[in-house]
């Protein structure tokens, strides 16, 4: 079993690096890949994905984190449209999509059909919570996703449950369902709400005692979302989904009238559910693909299926699904939305396109249909159930990849008020450094870390102006960009090779410079990285075989290695990185055309920024004091300016708190 964990956890990690080499397949998709193809590679490499376990272990703690983490005022300015979508719209695609269902496929009974339709109504929040990441959704449209995934795996997994004992008994009873429906969802609700006081109380008597560990208190908020969803399901019988949801807004609210007492706890809270989250939801998804290939091959082997007909039959599903979702919301938007009323129709149209192409199903579909049993209760077996699971895995994988390749086209014509906000904030964060520059530079003593700190604001503002990252996310470059960073670094290369022959440098750190200079070569195009690859290949060869100075350079290697001058090598790169920087400054600035203005702007900035960091000292650790004094003094300025700036009315309340959120930060970072 540890073997098989850390494997899982090793195949999360190559996801993330995949997702960032090949930007347009999102991470839901790797994962769900990276599990298929082990299944398929080791095929006893299995985990049995028992439904109950599977909510508990997964479901309850994200929703937990999401309930926790949700915007309450969003939500409940939204509460009649996301009780529309979680509740109404899970019952009308359970009748009319289980109809659909059954007339496609007559040999699938209504009940079962009824039971189909009830496991692919809720939509996976996990996928589109993750897939949101990387797509601009309006905040409207993102709220009404994000309330309706916190609440339609409850209605849709009980409405699963009566439509799956009526398949196995033959008896449907509609009052029964509907009264039981309504007390197990606001039973839930109740539970959550009752259970989460009673462990803030726990956790505030065990403070009363002493016992004030943040350790303790951190263990019991990982623990909440089990012990609410155990207990709401098992004792009260009622909906552990909808408890865990409730329970994570309450400790929410709790915690923010004692956020100042709680400050640190808060902060770690952050960070360890954050790691907590990423882990899970990478989990959820590499599992479900250890069961596709299973799945798909007994429907490929079942003589009683037409392999063909079942992908037509999925895609129409889809279809239905979708349709179905849009004229939903397009209605509810039309004529129960009152804020949607003065909004032009084409606005209306493409939100609701939006919001029914963000259905996506995931983990929690496939966990419903495969808790569907082998055998009815009179011992025949389940039938066509091989076809349900064949079915429920197709409408999974095409609603995913509608999600991660159509909807980004339509979102991107909707991302002006996101965009705008992210440029208003980046400018706020500009000015905010510019003017801490400014105060800076009044200063009369210690000028020596003044400037130092100055040439680290600079540095900063470039690195905002280029993309917020050192390393830029070259998938993201224009390609005239990529081209002339790729003539840039050969110069750095060329420049490098001649330094070397002229003495300047030597040929421990021209090579390690080299290395370095082709890794970022590699990051921007695979074309030149094979090249390159090749390359250096045939140079070690050759070096090996011929040069016997390489020889001595190795020999030298393991000596510098065993006598410790990493410092010494430390500051010969930081030399070579300094010189090379203004040498291509040069040599672009040389170059600039009309054309190619705007692009060599972004290319000089970037070598702006590699100098900056070049040049910086090596400080000793008895002179790091003195720069700490002056870094705090110069955050103590940022944190007067964001308040002078709100003061005069330059950036709102919103831009002021993402800008003190951010410094807090940085100046947590340096006070350890």
């Amino acid at each position: 079993m540890f073997t098989y964990i850390l494997i899982l956890l090793i195949c999360i990690l190559l996801s993330t690096i995949i997702s960032r080499f090949i930007p347009s397949l999102s991470v839901p998709i790797v994962q769900i890949a990276i599990g298929s193809l082990i299944a398929i590679i080791h095929s006893e490499f299995s985990i049995e994905l028992d439904p109950h376990t599977f909510l508990v272990m997964f479901i309850a703690p994200l929703l937990f984190r999401d309930g926790k983490n949700a915007d309450k005022r969003s939500l409940w300015k939204q509460r009649r449209n996301i009780l529309l979508m979680a509740l109404a719209l899970v019952i009308a695609t359970v009748i009319l999509v289980g109809f659909i269902i059954n007339k496609l496929i007559p040999s699938i009974s209504l009940p079962s059909a009824f039971a189909l339709a009830a496991a692919l109504s809720p939509t996976d929040y996990v996928a589109v919570s993750v897939l949101s990441k990387k797509i601009s959704l309006p905040r409207k449209v993102l709220h009404l996703i994000e309330g309706e995934g916190l609440m339609n795996d409850a209605s849709g997994l009980v409405s699963f449950k009566f439509a799956l004992a009526a398949a196995l008994t033959g008896t449907f009873s509609l009052f029964d369902a509907t009264m039981s429906f309504f007390i197990v969802s606001i039973g839930g609700i109740i539970a959550g709400f009752v259970l989460e006081n009673i462990l803030i109380k726990f956790e505030f008597w065990i403070r009363s005692l002493g016992m004030e560990d943040i350790t303790v208190e951190i263990l019991l908020q990982i623990l909440t979302p089990f012990i609410i969803y155990l207990v709401s399901e098992e004792v009260f019988k009622v909906s552990g989904i909808l408890a865990v949801v409730v329970a994570g807004m309450v400790y929410s609210l709790s915690s923010k009238r004692l956020k100042f007492k709680n400050a640190k706890l808060n902060a770690v809270s952050e960070n360890t559910w954050s790691v907590l989250a990423y882990v899970l939801n990478g989990l959820i998804f590499i599992i479900v693909g250890l069961q596709l290939p299973n799945i798909i091959k007994i429907a490929f082997y079942e003589a009683t299926i037409n392999n063909f007909q079942a992908i037509i039959d999925v895609l129409l599903i889809t279809l239905a699904l979708f349709t179905l979702r849009y004229l939903w919301v397009l209605f509810m938007y039309k004529f129960g939305d009152s804020s949607c009323k003065t909004e032009e129709k084409n606005v209306k149209f493409h939100a609701a396109l939006l919001t029914s192409l963000s259905g996506v199903r995931g983990a929690v579909t496939l966990a419903t249909v495969l808790s569907i049993p082998l055998t009815l209760e009179n011992g025949d077996p389940f039938p066509e159930r091989t076809l349900i699971l064949f079915l429920s895995v197709g409408v999974i994988l095409t609603t995913l990849l509608i999600t991660t390749f159509i909807l980004p086209i339509f979102a991107n014509k909707s991302i002006s008020k996101e965009t705008n906000y992210l440029e208003i904030l980046n400018k706020a964060q500009i000015k905010v450094w510019a003017n801490t520059i400014n105060k800076l530079k009044l200063e009369i003593d210690n000028k020596k870390y003044i400037n130092m700190i100055i040439s680290e604001y600079k540095y900063r503002i470039h690195q905002l102006k280029r993309g917020n990252s050192y390393y830029k996310n070259w998938n993201r470059s224009s390609k005239e960009e990529k081209k002339w960073m790729l003539i840039c670094f050969k110069k750095e290369i060329e420049n490098t090779k001649k330094m070397l022959q002229e003495n300047k440098i030597d040929e421990s750190t021209a090579y390690f410079y080299e290395k370095s200079v082709r890794n970022k070569i590699k990051l921007m195009s695979s074309v030149e990285s094979f090249s390159l690859i090749f390359k250096e290949a045939l140079a070690r060869i050759t070096s090996l075989i011929f040069n016997i100075k390489k020889f001595r350079y190795l020999l030298r290697g393991i000596e510098n290695q065993k006598r410790n001058e990493q410092e010494l090598k430390d500051l010969a790169m930081k030399e070579l990185y300094s010189t090379n920087a203004k040498y291509l400054i040069q040599y672009v600035k040389s170059i600039v055309t009309p054309e190619n203005e705007e692009t060599l702007k972004k290319v000089i900035l970037y070598y702006q920024g590699v100098y900056w960091v070049a040049s910086k000292p090596i400080l000793e650790k008895a002179s790091k004091y003195e720069k700490k004094k002056i870094e705090i003094k110069a955050m103590q300025l940022e944190r007067n300016t964001i308040q002078s700036l709100f003061e005069d009315g330059d950036i709102t309340w919103n831009i002021a708190s993402e800008l003190r959120k951010n410094l807090n930060y940085i100046e947590s970072d340096v006070l350890r």
